[in-house]
């Protein structure tokens, strides 16, 4: 038995019947009871059989980041809900729920988390969880941006959460852009790899029937998402996640990709790739994407591109269109974000659906207008 496999027994609980062969090591335990497995989750056809939407759209919410108020938060969850949205993806530190060690939890960010999830699940819109930022403690120099030094112990909070908030939690993310440095120090697919074999253990030992999400990738990294199914990622997680950003800021959702990697059309690289790797039924999430209202200068870059106010919702409207007309599979569309902010990066700062002072852009009404038709 091997050090990590050891370690991960110790910490969640999950004794591996056979590691060998195609076998997942988790088969036969919690980790792979069958309400756990990917072929529990409907397929995109056999909800489309039904006559349902297959597509549901949320938004991202970053309720838990200090400059919202209570009264703000409310707000804006309940504009969400009148524009009909179904779900919110929410971004959960985990720093701030251990930050003194692996053995304690803290009283106020534990407190915290409760507060908003219940406040998103009173109203109905089932909460997607991106659970990352490491302790101090956890990772090397302190790096709360560097995946933890040692999976087991993501592992191990991975399975406390998803016990403490099963049945307000609709789907855990694991990490959020683990390919981009900027959110995963060093990006590295085989530590991916690894991270995902401790939070799979972990949350499906918390939660056996809630799904667990590969970290959405910044733009459609085949690569990248091909080397961490080289290192064993194909068998730890339930729903692939991406974040298909337009590599040139201010282009249309149907611009078509030409292997680029940077458009919403990579999806279909992306479902060829999983396809190749046995994983063609489990279905794809967008948890994050959007475009932003701003004007360019003479100098902007490409990435850094904006669109006018009008076009940012005639974009949110067609992106929506173009996944339900052309990959059936993608079964959840995230926008990013939910209001605009004000750090000084004109980029940034304007994605929102709201402004600053939570008023409706004309992205949230073309939003509210297309899900509420």
């Amino acid at each position: 038995m091997g050090v990590l496999l050891l370690a991960l027994v110790l910490a969640t609980g999950c004794l591996p019947a056979d590691r060998g062969g195609s076998t997942s090591w988790w088969e036969g335990t919690t980790c792979g009871s069958a309400a756990a497995s990917p072929a529990a989750l409907p397929s995109a056809d056999a909800v489309r059989d039904d006559g349902a939407d297959p597509l549901a759209v949320g938004v991202q919410f970053h309720g838990l980041w200090q400059e919202y108020t209570d009264s703000e938060r409310a707000r804006v969850l309940d504009q969400f809900v009148a524009a009909g949205v179904e779900t919110v993806r929410i971004d959960v530190s985990w720093a701030m729920l251990q930050p003194d060690g692996p053995d304690s939890y803290s009283e106020w960010g534990v407190g915290f988390v409760d507060d908003v999830l219940t406040m998103a699940h009173e109203r109905g819109l089932e909460p997607l969880v991106t659970l990352w930022l490491s302790p101090e403690w956890a990772s090397e120099d302190g790096d709360e941006r560097a995946l933890p030094t040692d999976p087991v112990d993501y592992g191990r909070v991975a399975r406390w959460a998803a016990q403490r908030w099963q049945g307000k939690v609709a789907a855990w993310e694991v990490w959020n852009e683990p390919n981009d440095d900027d959110f995963a120090r060093n990006a590295d697919p085989a530590a991916y790899a690894d991270l995902l074999e401790a939070a799979y253990c972990g949350f499906k030992t918390g939660a056996p029937e809630t799904p667990v999400v590969f970290g959405g990738t910044s733009y459609v990294d085949l690569d990248w998402i091909a080397a961490a199914y080289e290192a064993g990622a194909g068998d730890r997680f339930d729903v692939m996640g991406i974040h298909p950003y337009m590599g040139v800021a201010d282009s249309p959702p149907e611009t078509p990709d030409g292997g680029s990697g940077r458009t919403l059309a990579a999806v279909g690289d992306l479902h060829e790739l999983m396809a190749a790797k046995g994983d063609a039924d489990k279905p794809i999430w967008v948890t994050e994407m959007g475009w932003s209202a701003h004007p360019d200068t003479g100098d902007t870059p490409d990435w850094a591109r904006g669109v006018a106010a009008s076009v940012q919702g005639d974009y949110l409207v067609r992106a929506l269109d173009l996944l339900r007309a052309e990959h059936p599979y993608v079964e959840r569309f995230y926008w990013y974000t939910d209001r605009d902010r004000q750090t000084g990066d004109t980029h940034y700062d304007n994605y929102g659906l709201l402004t600053q002072d939570l008023q409706p852009k004309p992205a949230y009404r073309a939003l509210a207008a297309y899900l509420l038709r």
